[in-house]
């Protein structure tokens, strides 16, 4: 990188430096340079987490939503990236892929107050996603931004063949320092994809929108088929998520299991509205509670699920749905694993 001298008419080369030997560390400065002003990372990027702990008691560096409701993980090494830093920040996208809304808002809400900032996240969100369908959009898909000084050729190549041959949204970024005189410069680039090859990417991902669109309609509605102890582990796992969505999803499930049959939509709703003092409360109201649930039912990463329990929808993950039955084979398990855990 070079300074420009414009009265001599002078190219001042400026020295390229390492994080390390300047004392400045990946959480505390390069974290927090990222969190203020994430346009660094070439984009419009809303930071919603810092520090985002998850299930595994793994904490993700960053955690942020683009501008079509994507979750974006953003993962900082200081100076040298390593050899497996994509496999880390591909698990921690893994997790983020089962955050339901509720899951998100919350992070968000507690990012908020930790700034001292009012803590309206949902509103915060939906007003930065320009989709039209808004909320409908949030975390169909998640990204993965992998930030560094230099990166190990081992994942660079890794980051080509995950986008290449899978469809993983990977971007590899370069965060260069360069001093001059006490003053540090930092220099981004975009290492992956390559911004000449950016237009023939987008026209590749025009090409299989529809078939992935319709690739995770499928996800959203296929039924598993678990044997009953590796049910009944996910279940478990499921019912004790912290979450308000938790709480709902049980009423919902024990509603359904006063009586071997469906219950409409107005039905849950009701239920809903009573319970209001367990279930807590919605912005929509109750009818919003049973959509968070409905939503949380069609995750392709809740096939297990689906497994139990039946509805009726028009065919695709976020069309109306209502007739809701557990399942006769399962209603015991259920029943058993929701007292277990009261």
């Amino acid at each position: 990188m070079y300074k420009v001298d414009i009265s001599n008419k002078n190219l001042i080369q400026l020295n390229k430096v390492s994080y390390a030997e300047l004392k400045l560390r990946e959480r505390f400065d390069i974290q927090e340079w990222i969190d203020s002003n994430p346009s660094i990372l070439g984009e419009e990027l809303l930071i919603i987490g810092k520090e985002v702990a998850l299930p595994s008691g793994i904490r993700l560096d960053l955690l942020a939503i683009d501008r079509a409701g994507n979750l974006v993980v953003i993962e900082l090494k200081r100076d040298d990236s390593g050899n497996g830093v994509e496999w880390q920040a591909i698990k921690y996208a893994s997790y983020c892929a089962a955050f339901a809304d509720e899951d998100i808002f919350h992070i968000y809400n507690e990012y908020l107050c930790g700034k001292n900032l009012s803590a309206t996240g949902k509103e915060k969100i939906e007003e930065f996603i320009y989709h039209d369908d808004g909320l409908d959009n949030l975390n169909i898909k998640q990204r993965i931004i992998l930030v560094a000084r230099v990166f190990h050729p081992d994942v660079a190549s890794a980051a080509l063949w995950l986008r290449d041959e899978y469809g993983v949204d990977i971007t590899c970024l370069k965060l260069e320092p360069f001093s001059d005189q006490g003053q540090l410069y930092i220099q981004p680039t975009i290492m992956i994809p390559l911004p000449e090859a950016k237009d023939y990417l987008q026209r590749q991902v025009v090409k299989k929108k529809e078939n992935q669109l319709k690739q995770m309609a499928d996800e959203s509605l296929a039924v598993a088929d678990y044997p009953e102890d590796k049910l009944r582990e996910l279940l478990r796992e499921t019912l004790q998520r912290e979450s308000p969505l938790t709480l709902r999803l049980i009423e919902f499930f024990k509603l359904l299991l006063t009586e071997d049959r469906t219950f409409d939509r107005l039905e849950v709703i009701d239920h809903f509205e009573q319970m209001a003092h367990i279930v807590g409360t919605h912005k929509h109201g109750a009818g919003g509670m049973l959509s968070n649930v409905s939503q949380f039912l069609t995750k392709p990463n809740n096939a297990h699920l689906r497994q139990i329990i039946s509805f009726e929808h028009s065919g695709y993950a976020g069309s109306p749905k209502t007739n809701y039955y557990i399942m006769e084979l399962y209603r015991d398990l259920l029943a058993d694993l929701i007292n277990e855990l009261e």
